[in-house]
């Protein structure tokens, strides 16, 4: 599903700012005219593009607030939101912009909660010498009282994303409209976590997840015994990983599957994974270096696993191995819905079979297909039609739980 650039990379992070306008956060025309002011896979015009059009709009929801015309300003702020968070994807970790462009991102997206047809509340998961910050939404319609108990959605991401970007991509407005509260909320190596106090990812997220799942528990708009975890992109690995762990998850979506991400990395490059595998790490690394300089896909990820993880190109593929499921898999005896993208560029459609075969308890597999406009990673062709599946499929689980 082309949309604009050649490059992949570059046209897959288009794609997915556009996905957004399912939910107010993004118009195509404003989507498009930002990439074509954009030459090739030059990374500084794709910062200064997406910014300057970021910049643009926050400042026409900034008339439009102080003119009291609040539809307006809430569909610009969360419009900026995601060009702001669009703007800083391809910055380096260190960039000395990162953490503007992202604070900017995050203080538009707080800006249009206000207006939203719902109740929101920050809130702060105690989480070993920090906190990690999050959003509960819970419905307005119909009126409940704040000790009214719901069946709650937990959204997580994974090797990119942000809490902000989880109402989105995990269709918050599409739970709230059925009667859901959802929580989003960022991870270790995600985020502000991430940005602000340089905490790195783990595998070990029934120890992340945990923390959370014990404030929400407690809380009285939340009924503890319907709670449903969805897995965005590597999410897909960290739910699941959690549902193995903690039998206070009721359902876990892996939206999409992430079963193991060295077989991932390596599905159709077995040879080539097999080199790298041996080589002496100053060699994996002058590899990885003269890939980054001809692939943006390379780069970037290179990049991005140096900030998310702490390592280096030679020690990813050890890294990599630890986040697998193999191991795991049989002790998630929780209903799992599976979901795959028959052209998912990261994540190899054979592994979710494998995936469903592991697991000990009930499993759905849904394949999303090009004709579907939903072929792609986390279907973010085709958002309507991956939230109907995963909502409907809460309603059936949540249900009987």
């Amino acid at each position: 599903m082309r949309v604009h650039f050649s490059d992949p990379t570059f046209d897959y992070q288009t794609l997915r700012a556009m996905a957004y306008a399912t939910y107010r956060g993004a118009e195509p025309g404003e989507c498009l005219a930002t990439v074509e002011r954009i030459d090739g896979t030059d990374f500084e015009a794709w910062y200064t593009e997406w910014r300057r059009t970021a910049d643009r709009v926050a400042v026409a929801g900034e008339y439009a607030e102080a003119g009291g015309h609040d539809e307006t300003a809430r569909d610009a702020f969360l419009r900026a939101h995601n060009y702001y968070r669009t703007a800083e994807f391809f910055l380096d970790g260190d960039d000395s912009r990162r953490v503007p462009t992202y604070e900017r991102g995050r203080k538009a997206f707080r800006r249009a909660l206000g207006y939203l047809d719902a109740s929101v509340e920050q809130v702060a998961i105690p989480y070993e010498d920090t906190q990690l910050p999050g959003y509960l939404f819970t419905p307005d319609d119909p009126p409940a009282s704040d000790d009214t108990e719901r069946p709650t959605v937990v959204c997580l991401g994974g090797f990119d994303s942000l809490a902000e970007e989880l109402y989105f991509l995990c269709g918050v407005p599409a739970a709230l409209e059925r009667g859901y509260a959802c929580f989003v909320f960022d991870g270790p190596g995600q985020g502000a976590p991430l940005r602000l106090e340089d905490v790195k990812a783990r595998t070990d997220w029934e120890n992340v997840l945990g923390p959370v799942l014990d404030v929400l528990v407690d809380d009285s708009r939340v009924d503890a015994d319907r709670i449903g975890v969805v897995g965005a992109s590597m999410g897909g690995y960290y739910a699941p990983r959690a549902a193995a762990f903690d039998d206070r998850i009721a359902a876990v979506v892996a939206f999409d599957h992430c079963f193991d991400l060295w077989a991932a990395a390596a599905h159709g490059q077995e040879r080539l994974a097999a080199l790298v595998d041996y080589a002496p790490g100053v060699l994996v690394n002058a590899m990885a270096a003269l890939g980054a300089r001809v692939d943006a896909g390379s780069r970037w990820r290179m990049e991005n696993s140096r900030w998310v993880f702490g390592t280096d190109a030679a020690n990813l593929r050890r890294t990599l191995r630890e986040y697998s499921l193999r191991d795991v898999a049989d002790r998630i005896t929780c209903p799992t819905l599976a979901l795959a993208g028959e052209d998912d560029h990261l994540m190899p459609l054979p592994l979710v079979y494998e995936f469903a075969d592991a697991i000990a308890g009930p499993t759905t597999t849904r394949v999303f297909t090009t004709d579907e406009g939903a072929g792609e990673h986390c279907q973010v062709g085709n958002l309507s039609l991956a939230h109907g599946e995963i909502y409907d499929w809460f309603d059936g689980t949540l249900a009987a739980a």
